[in-house]
């Protein structure tokens, strides 16, 4: 063996060795009792090492296929040729990213404790040790995907042997008919549909019923118990069929399936027409099969498309819009396309709140990128601002219907004030405690407090603070804030690391869910809803549960059911965008990054639930079809 390549197996072998430390480490404390056994002199650097050789937990045939796995990583994959410089410097930055995602999300996710590696010398070793193992393997991953993505860029296209699926007259049918064959379990067997937490309220408001919700905001008008804290516009969707199939003499449940099937058919047709613009415009037939295969086989799917809540649609409308801002831009902005755009950017901004941000966010971007059509986009996300503000200054309350309350918005501020309140209540000042009690209910906010969801402590909110009461509460927040800003920070990343930080979540949740979320809409005696309990029906749903745990559970499978790995998929895709400086993959990324943001000062961590982050699942494969487009898409419009 020549001596370079005696110096680069020695490289690889300490780059293998750190980076199997990093993903072996405990990060808890090592107690002197268990490290410092049978040393006569405990104060020297033995004991010191000690601690770092206990924080090591590894099965040695695991920690063996690891080094294994790992040395030939850094021997033969890392590195696969040389990158140009001025991308190297964004893949070791996305690295320590990555590698600080990993380390903040599993020392709140195992040890909920964010200081961990920072107490004290050992554990600021094991913390060094954790950041440059997980930073040199991201820097090789993303540094090799640069690498294979750059030689497929420069490939010609490929001749694919699938082109005569996409290009048959019925393809769209075809595709459809697959795709519900595939969800008919999960639509028998959770009949008459899926119910969620917000079920309840939506159904309760569709006949004008009071649900609790209306107890959050100021009445505008008696007898009136609708809130756009869910979107009225969704409310009325299920009122319609509810109130529809009633009046012809049938069942509550029958309603309430005549409404999901219809959900269900809308997810349908735009994921098929999602499919078909991936095969027959952007000419990727291969990615366009595995979309189809995707959107058939991930649990989640089905049961989203059947679910009584306003996610499904926003998700939906967004992987639409996408779609039609990819459409507008290959087109050069034609009338009949920015039609299209407004009427779904209006539907967005009306099934839920955060969609006017998200559409204002990329229209913005669309400004900057495509500058000679500046004044469509203008007039698009002018027309946006002006019916959201139409909608819920005059059209609401002339209806007597109150917004939702500004405690929506409020989720990142409460959350930071009650971990200052559990951790530092000594150092709150009478005037700072008066100030947070104009708002909140200080009394209770410690005890209360969850670090990934804002909900409890949101829920204390007085509906009657005025915008003096909320004047003075900021004004204490940013006292403290000055005092201890590490608390806030804290509180951020514990309600929101599981965006970036992958955990599997629970796959029987959304049966346990829908089971006493349709036990809570019956409380009152107005409605009968159940789901069906004979042998069949409760043996498919057990199937079904089955068949998600496999996708828990099985490695590489597993990655697809947390939330991170969606974002993540964005967080790619727009690097990769901008490494070919690819405009058109760039826009419709940004929307959903945006939408990311949106979510980030939203009231729950994704460790509890996917929904938030659902419309990055559903648009993930025409993400990844963008993506992947070899097409010189810096002249998608001419001139520009």
């Amino acid at each position: 063996m020549k001596k370079t390549d005696g110096k680069k197996v020695l490289k690889s072998f300490i780059k293998a060795m750190i980076t199997l430390g990093a993903l072996a480490m405990n990060y808890g404390l090592i107690s002197d009792a268990i490290s410092l056994t049978g040393y006569g002199n405990p104060e020297t650097i033995f004991g010191t090492l000690s601690k770092l050789l206990y924080s090591v937990e590894t099965e040695p045939m695991t920690a063996f296929f690891l080094l294994g796995f790992l040395l030939f990583f850094y021997l033969h994959l890392y590195d696969m040729e040389k990158l140009p410089r001025n991308i190297l410097p964004g893949t070791r930055w996305l690295a320590f990213f990555a590698a600080g995602s990993v380390i903040i999300g599993k020392s709140f996710y195992v040890y909920d404790d964010i200081g961990l590696l920072l107490r004290g010398t050992v554990q600021m070793i094991k913390g060094a040790i954790v950041l440059g193992g997980f930073c040199l393997f991201f820097s090789g991953l993303l540094q090799m995907l640069v690498s294979v993505y750059i030689r497929y860029c420069a490939k010609n296209p490929d001749i694919s042997r699938f082109d005569k699926i996409f290009c048959m007259k019925y393809s769209g049918l075809l595709i459809a008919s697959f795709l519900l064959a595939a969800w008919l379990p999960t639509i028998v067997a959770y009949y008459p549909a899926v119910f969620m937490g917000d079920s309840e309220d939506i159904i309760y408001m569709a006949y004008n019923y009071p649900s609790g919700i209306e107890t959050t905001v100021l009445p505008i008008k008696e007898g009136v118990y609708i809130t756009n804290h869910h979107p009225v516009l969704y409310t009325g969707y299920v009122s319609i069929f509810l109130h529809g199939v009633r009046a012809l003499g049938g069942s509550y449940n029958l309603g309430i399936f005549f409404c999901a099937i219809m959900q269900c058919v809308i997810t349908l047709a735009i994921l098929v027409y999602s499919i078909l613009y991936c095969a027959n415009t952007i000419k990727n037939e291969k990615a366009a099969l595995m979309a189809t295969v995707f959107s058939a086989l991930f649990p989640l799917i089905p049961k989203y498309a059947i679910m009584i809540s306003k996610d499904t649609f926003f998700a939906d409308l967004l992987l639409l819009w996408a779609i039609l801002i990819h459409k507008t831009i290959d087109k050069a902005c034609k009338k009949n396309d920015i039609i299209a755009l407004l009427g779904t950017s209006v539907g967005i901004v009306l099934i839920r709140k955060n969609g006017v941000y998200v559409i204002v966010l990329t229209l913005l971007a669309a400004m900057i990128l495509y500058k000679r059509f500046w004044k469509q986009w203008l007039g698009v996300m002018m027309s946006v601002v002006f019916v959201s503000l139409l909608y819920s200054n005059i059209m609401l309350p002339l209806a007597g219907i109150p917004d939702g309350s500004v405690r929506e918005i409020l989720s990142v501020p409460f959350q930071q004030t009650a971990r200052y309140i559990k951790y530092h209540e000594d150092e709150v000042t009478k005037e700072q405690r008066q100030s947070i009690e104009g708002v909140l209910d200080y009394e209770i906010l410690a005890d209360i407090y969850s670090g990934n969801l804002s909900d409890p402590v949101k829920n204390t909110y007085h509906k009657a603070a005025t915008s003096h009461d909320l004047k003075r509460y900021f004004g204490a927040w940013f006292q403290m804030l000055q005092k201890h800003p590490e608390v806030y920070v804290a509180a951020f990343l514990n309600n929101y690391y599981g965006y970036f930080y992958p955990v599997v979540n629970d796959a029987m949740k959304l049966a346990r869910t829908s089971v006493g979320s349709m036990a809570n809409v019956n409380r009152d005696g107005y409605f009968d809803f159940s789901h069906c309990y004979d042998a069949v029906h409760i043996g498919l749903r057990d199937l079904l549960t089955f068949y998600e745990l496999i996708w828990m559970y099985t490695p590489v499978l597993n990655f697809f059911m947390t939330s991170a790995f969606y974002v993540w998929i964005i967080i790619i895709s727009f690097f990769l965008g901008c490494i070919r400086h690819n405009r058109a993959v760039i826009l419709p990324v940004i929307m959903y990054m945006a939408l990311v943001l949106t979510v980030l000062v939203g009231p729950s961590n994704a460790i509890n639930y996917e929904r938030y982050i659902f419309p990055c699942i559903l648009g993930m494969p025409f993400l990844i079809t963008l993506t992947l487009d070899k097409r010189n898409q810096n002249a998608v419009v001419k001139g520009v």
